[in-house]
């Protein structure tokens, strides 16, 4: 009987040990289920048109802005400049110019929201 003892206590703790987590997890998953994951928001900004509100909205850093207009008014310094964040592997991105503007299409930019960090 002494041999059976230990393994059925151990099995015990292990069982009401992973339970609360499952529960847990259960729960979260129920309360959550009418919510939908938001979209990133789509920021453009209209060259030449001073009108930095999609920025600003956002971040009321003076640096975040800075680099925005300067991403946007000199590209080919960014360029040439390469992102160590590791964005290279999850967006894409070829150069530090990507983490501030996702595409131009016209007189149309669209902001990458990397920037504001």
């Amino acid at each position: 009987m002494k041999n059976f003892i230990f393994p059925i206590l151990t099995a015990i703790v292990l069982v009401s040990g992973c339970s609360p987590a499952e529960d847990q997890a259960s729960e979260d998953s129920h309360s959550h289920s009418g919510h939908q994951e938001q979209a990133a928001p789509v920021l453009t900004y209209e060259i030449g048109s001073n009108d930095w509100s999609a920025v600003t909205t956002y971040s009321d850093s003076p640096k975040v802005l800075e680099a925005y207009q300067f991403a946007i008014a000199h590209p080919e310094v960014l360029d040439y400049m390469p992102c160590y964040c590791g964005c290279y592997e999850e967006d894409g991105h070829t150069s530090n110019t990507n983490c501030f503007v996702d595409n131009v299409k016209g007189t149309t930019v669209t902001l990458d929201t990397m920037g504001f960090g």
